[in-house]
C-alpha cells in the first residue's frame, strides 16, 4: 500500500489556492496536516478567512490554520489580486463567516513545530510567496533536512505571458518576494519547483466546471463558482483563451505523484536586484563542477491525465 502523503499547504488563498485546498482534502492518498497562510493574491487576514471558509465548506473545520507573514522580507505588500481573484480573493463569492479561528501561533513557528515533531514525514507545499517558508528556514535551518521535501508552485523557466502576471519575466509568487524564494532554493532542502510555464499547460474549462459543480458537493460548487470569475479574468486579457490554469492544484498533485510531471535536476537561482528582472528564475543547466543542482524542476506535465485526476478528485467527498 502506498505511503500516505502528509502535507503542510502554505497558501495565499485566492481561487486556485481554494482549488488546491479542496483537492488536498479530497485526495485519499493525501493527509492535509495544516494550512499556513500568507499575503499574495490577497492580504494575509483575508487569506486566513478564506482558508477557514473553504475548510468548513468541505466539512473539515478541524484542520488547523495558522496565519503568517503579512509582507515580503524586504518590501511592503501592495495588494495585487482583486482583478484576477476578486476583491475578497475567492471571486467575490460570499460565504458565511468561519466558526473556527486560526491558531494562536505564527505560521513559520507552526511549520517548525510540525516538521520537528515528524522528521522525514512532511512535505511542505508553498503555493504563494515563499515568505513563511523562508522565515521558518532562517529561524530553524535544521528543518531543511527534516522535511520529506518542498514542492513549490512558483518561478518559470520561460515566461508564458498569462493574465495577472506582474512582470515580463517573473511569476507573482517569486516576484512578490524573490529574497524569500532564494533562501528556500539555497536551504539544502529537497526541492521540486513547479513553475508557471508548466502549470499553464493544465486547463480548467467551463464544461469541466459544470461537471464538477453538478457532481460535486457544496464545497466543489463554491470553488467552481469562484473559478468562473477566474476564467472571466483570464478572458478579459486574452479573449481567445478558453480555460484557466490549475497552478496550485498541480503542485499538490506533484507532492503525491511526482511522475505526473517530467523533472530535470538543475541549479536554480533568483534575481533579487534588477528592477526589470526582479523575481526572474535563473536556471543553470551547464554540467560543470561548479553547477550543483539544487532543485528538480518540472519541465513538462501529463496535462490530460492530471486534468482527469483533478475533476474526479474535486467531486469526491460529495
Amino acid at each position: 500500500m502506498p505511503k500516505q502523503c502528509r502535507i503542510i499547504l502554505d497558501v495565499d488563498t485566492g481561487i486556485d489556492d481554494a482549488m488546491a485546498i479542496l483537492y488536498a482534502v479530497n485526495r485519499p492518498g493525501i493527509t492535509l496536516e495544516a494550512l499556513t497562510t500568507t499575503y499574495g493574491n490577497i492580504d494575509v487576514a483575508a487569506a486566513t478567512r478564506n482558508s477557514l471558509q473553504i475548510l468548513e465548506a468541505a466539512g473539515c473545520p478541524e484542520i488547523p490554520v495558522a496565519s503568517g507573514a503579512s509582507r515580503a522580507l524586504t518590501r511592503p505588500f501592495t495588494k495585487l489580486g482583486s482583478r484576477i481573484h476578486g476583491a475578497n480573493g475567492i471571486g467575490n463569492v460570499e460565504l458565511p463567516a468561519p466558526k473556527a479561528k486560526a491558531l494562536d501561533i505564527w505560521a513559520p513557528d507552526f511549520i517548525i513545530e510540525l516538521v520537528r515533531a515528524s522528521p522525514g514525514e512532511l512535505t511542505l507545499v508553498p503555493v504563494g510567496p515563499m515568505t513563511n517558508v523562508a522565515h521558518a528556514l532562517m529561524k530553524a535551518p535544521d528543518i531543511a533536512e527534516k522535511l520529506a521535501g518542498i514542492v513549490l508552485m512558483g518561478g518559470t523557466i520561460w515566461h508564458p505571458g498569462v493574465p495577472g502576471i506582474p512582470s515580463p519575466v517573473a511569476d507573482a509568487n517569486f516576484f512578490n518576494d524573490p529574497e524569500a524564494a532564494r533562501i528556500v532554493l539555497k536551504s539544502g532542502a529537497k526541492i521540486t519547483m513547479v513553475g508557471m510555464d508548466v502549470t499553464m499547460k493544465t486547463k480548467l474549462t467551463a464544461p469541466m466546471m459544470d461537471d464538477i459543480a453538478t457532481r460535486g458537493g457544496p464545497a466543489a460548487g463554491i470553488v467552481m463558482q469562484a473559478a468562473r470569475f477566474y476564467l472571466a479574468a483570464y478572458q478579459a486579457q486574452y479573449p481567445d483563451i478558453t480555460y484557466c490554469a490549475l497552478h496550485d492544484p498541480l503542485a499538490v498533485a506533484v507532492a503525491e505523484y511526482p511522475s505526473i510531471v517530467s523533472l530535470e535536476a538543475m541549479q536554480v537561482d533568483v534575481e533579487c536586484v534588477g528592477e526589470l528582472t526582479r523575481g526572474q528564475v535563473i536556471p543553470d543547466r551547464r554540467r560543470t563542477g561548479t553547477t550543483v543542482p539544487n532543485a528538480e524542476v518540472a519541465v513538462a506535465v501529463e496535462a490530460e491525465k492530471f486534468e482527469a485526476l483533478f475533476v474526479e478528485t474535486m467531486v469526491m467527498g460529495t
